[in-house]
């Protein structure tokens, strides 16, 4: 009775073993991703700064692959979470998963570190992508604005007129205007 209760707890150490390795493995496939789509990120922005057309779709392409990787990624960490929660572990997340993986076995070190710095390293990624995508609208209200003034000839007339208000259709109403 006790060699099936000691190979059974070494079947379970094994089980955590390669759990833990797959997690490992993850969240350094997860942390290289990060860091090469932070570079892009980066790289687009300052292209987008000095106008570079043919950067930023050599860029993009770039940019598309290292998403499509997230999201094998994403498919993986919900295959990865499914095995934990076969096993009877936290599958809530790689954080609480991390965090149980590291207090089982002793092999572990600093899952829940890497898990955490991958969810910091992501808010970065949000923020990134936020910063260009603001560039970006300021962009296109800075050409809007001037080809307003182009078209115009930098005399606009004020939407609303006190005099003559009247006097004044649309483009649905009175066909010269």
């Amino acid at each position: 009775m006790t060699s099936s209760i000691s190979a059974a707890a070494e079947f379970d150490t094994a089980r955590g073993i390669d759990l833990e390795n797959e997690t490992a493995t993850f969240l350094q496939e997860l942390s290289d991703v990060q860091a090469d789509l932070l570079s892009v990120l980066h790289r687009k922005r300052e292209q987008m700064v000095a106008n570079d057309i043919a950067g930023m779709q050599e860029t993009m392409n770039g940019e598309q692959a290292l998403l499509d990787r997230l999201e094998q990624l994403r498919d993986s960490r919900q295959i990865l979470l499914n095995n934990a929660k076969g096993k009877g572990l936290p599958a809530d997340s790689l954080q609480s998963l991390a965090k149980a993986l590291d207090s089982e076995t002793t092999q572990a070190e600093g899952l829940t570190q890497k898990a955490h710095s991958a969810r910091d390293a992501m808010r970065h990624i949000q923020n990134e992508t936020l910063t260009n995508f603001v560039l970006a609208q300021q962009t296109v209200l800075h050409l809007s604005q001037l080809l307003q003034i182009i078209a115009t000839g930098g005399k606009i007339k004020p939407t609303y007129e006190a005099e003559n208000a009247s006097n004044q259709g649309g483009t649905l109403v009175d066909q010269d205007a």
